[in-house]
């Protein structure tokens, strides 16, 4: 049995915990948060013994095997470090570190402790995005010629909404650029093949002054009036980024949290030379395949119909469609594969995944700021 110790409640850590209770051979051990509360009602919830507010009573017991590191970002890297050299295996929330440089440190302990590492790109994980990267893999689009696609919110379109994410001492440089285009150009480089190679980026802080409540808010929850302060936005609640692959392929990138009635809409478009293809997260068990002399296709999620290294993921029979929820679990099923010894055949994120995505939200942030093209760190 593998034992598992959480920390971190907000709004992912119980995303974990529920995959964590569909796995075999798994069981959490302790939950932890410095909300004593919120760690109390997550162990109720999930039948787990133990909780309590202090990171270090996961560290230091030799049961446990396995960290999930669900904690602000700001956390991400003590933490880690912390239960890195303690001989755990570590699977952390995104982005990995709040900098380049802690990111680099996080993968060359990890290697030197030879731990299982893993980050929780899930959208991946969705069985037709396998199903897409699987085809372009085999040449079914031909070259690559273009990618583009957004990530659409308006959890933070009011002035009243607040978050952590928005300042830079808990988020680090960056909002939803670190936040919601890490998950996106991890789509990019699983589906393609291809590394970023070039970026140029813009954004913007659409609302400039929100009032923050003072009390703890999570996240997507709706505040309501209750006693807040003024405070002047440090991050980004807007994010357009153009980029070249390292095929030489153009793309282009826009997410934002201002967007009254987009929930949760990202979508990915790939255009090659011999097709193309497209997912769009609402219908997310749809993959959409584009064709210049015939009919056009939707290949409905479906184990008959899906390439046999794609199959394990779609674990309903077609017209049963999986979930987020679901998509986090199948990342979990391989990365706790990997714990016992057997990795997949497919590619898994781990820490060098991380570490990859912070060097392009790195050249993203420097393009910024000096209005320029920026080469990626290869």
């Amino acid at each position: 049995m593998i034992k598992v110790g959480l920390i971190g409640t907000g709004y992912i850590g119980p995303i974990h915990l529920d995959a964590l209770s569909r796995l075999s051979g798994v069981k959490v051990k302790t939950i932890i948060d410095v909300n004593e509360k919120l760690a109390k009602q997550a162990a109720v919830r999930f039948n787990v013994d133990n909780y309590g507010t202090d990171y270090r009573d996961i560290i230091k017991d030799p049961e446990i095997d396995v960290v999930h590191n669900c904690t602000p970002n700001k956390y991400h890297f003590r933490i880690t470090k912390n239960a890195l050299e303690a001989g755990k295996n570590v699977l952390s929330e995104k982005p990995l570190a709040m900098t380049l440089k802690e990111a680099e440190e996080l993968v060359d302990l990890s290697e030197k402790k030879r731990a299982v590492t893993g980050i929780d790109f899930c959208y991946r994980y969705y069985p037709v995005v396998q199903e897409m990267a699987a085809r372009v893999k085999h040449g079914d689009a031909g070259t690559v010629r273009m990618v583009t696609g957004s990530y659409f919110q308006d959890w933070l379109s009011m002035e009243t909404d607040w978050s952590w994410r928005l300042l830079r001492s808990e988020s680090g440089e960056s909002n939803i650029t670190a936040d919601l285009g890490s998950h996106w150009f991890d789509l990019v480089r699983f589906i393609t093949g291809f590394k970023v190679k070039e970026v140029f980026g813009d954004l913007a802080t659409i609302i400039p002054v929100r009032k923050k409540p003072k009390k703890q808010v999570l996240a997507f929850e709706k505040v309501g009036k209750t006693e807040s302060e003024d405070i002047e936005v440090e991050l980004e609640d807007y994010s357009s980024v153009l980029f070249h692959l390292e095929n030489g392929a153009p793309g282009s990138f826009t997410a934002s949290q201002v967007c009254p009635g987009r929930k949760s809409d990202t979508g990915i478009e790939i255009y090659g030379s011999k097709c193309s293809y497209a997912w769009d997260h609402k219908e997310s068990n749809k993959l959409w395949i584009g064709h210049r002399e015939k009919p056009n296709e939707i290949l409905m999620e479906d184990p008959v119909l899906q390439d046999p290294s794609t199959i394990k993921y779609a674990t309903l029979p077609a017209g049963h469609p999986l979930g987020y929820r679901d998509a986090v679990l199948n990342l979990f099923r391989d990365y706790y594969s990997a714990v016992e010894g057997t990795e997949t055949d497919m590619e898994r994120p781990a820490f060098l995944t991380g570490y990859d995505e912070m060097k392009i939200l790195n050249a993203i942030l420097e393009s910024f700021r000096k209005s320029k093209w920026v080469e990626v760190d290869d």
